[in-house]
């Protein structure tokens, strides 16, 4: 299977166990227009393929197919937290892969 941006959609929805009608629930789009990006009818706008990596915990260039690695086992979300609570996490993280 080629590593298309419909294919990398396909496998990342799958993956989070996703329908696509959920999927375009949580971008305000209409399930059909998912079917699109997933059979490479349409490619989705700049800000509907940020939501879908946000919302796949992926970088936009892994679902363009500019890099190969999924990272989303990297994503930390941090938003709630305080910048020294950001700063021990980063301290740990650095001390594991030490």
């Amino acid at each position: 299977m080629e590593n298309t941006m419909a294919t990398r959609l396909m496998q990342l929805r799958k993956k989070n166990n996703l329908s696509q009608t959920a999927v375009a629930n949580q971008i305000g789009v209409t399930p059909a227009l998912i079917s699109a990006y997933e059979k490479q009818e349409r490619n989705p706008s700049i800000d509907k393929l940020i939501a879908l990596a946000d919302l796949y915990h992926v970088s936009t260039d892994y679902i363009l197919g500019r890099t190969y690695k999924d990272d989303s086992s990297k994503a930390i979300n941090v938003e709630q937290l305080s910048d020294s609570q950001i700063k021990i996490i980063r301290e740990l993280i650095n001390n594991m892969n030490s």
